[in-house]
């Protein structure tokens, strides 16, 4: 009974490793930034998961692979804690976008996933939208509590992976 309703669930909401589009309960953080240098470049800051600690503020530590279905450990800043979490890699195209989801114990009570994509603009820059995506009953709870934290990270990141983008 329990395999057939994951199934259904799987079914309803496309191929596991697909990024979640929002829904009625989801809520939906978002950051943009303009960024004067290749996507490439900035793609490949964003995968290369041993450099983090060098340059971004937020996810101060990262290891892991980035195929679909790969782990990906990480050190995240929530305010001034230092928090351990672990994600699963649900798809990348390379110098357009890179997304990964919760797979600690919390993405039991929540999910959670963060889209990193690049849109090259007409003038030779990129827009850079950092996007998390938190759904499920206990959405709005997670935003009350962390909701705060996850936007200041992101803004940190963003702002971060401009200005080491832009210098190289």
């Amino acid at each position: 009974m329990l395999a057939a309703g994951l199934v259904l669930a799987m079914v309803a909401t496309g191929a596991p490793l697909d990024p979640r589009e929002p829904g009625p309960q989801s809520v939906v953080y978002r950051v943009d930034t303009v960024v004067s240098a290749p996507a490439e470049r900035i793609y490949g800051l964003i995968t290369d998961f041993s450099g983090y600690e060098r340059w971004n503020p937020w996810v101060v530590k990262a290891a892991g692979g980035t195929s679909p279905g790969d782990e990906v450990k990480v050190d995240v800043m929530l305010g001034s804690i230092k928090m351990a979490a672990k994600h699963t890699v649900l798809n990348g195209v390379p110098g357009q976008r890179f997304c990964w989801k919760d797979a600690g114990w919390n993405a039991w009570f929540v999910y959670a996933q963060r889209c990193r994509t690049l849109t090259s603009q007409p003038d030779g820059t990129v827009l850079l939208s950092n996007e998390i995506l938190v759904d499920g009953v206990l959405s709005g709870g997670a935003d009350l509590v962390i909701g705060r934290a996850l936007k200041d990270g992101m803004q940190a990141e963003n702002a971060a992976l401009k200005r080491v983008a832009e210098s190289g």
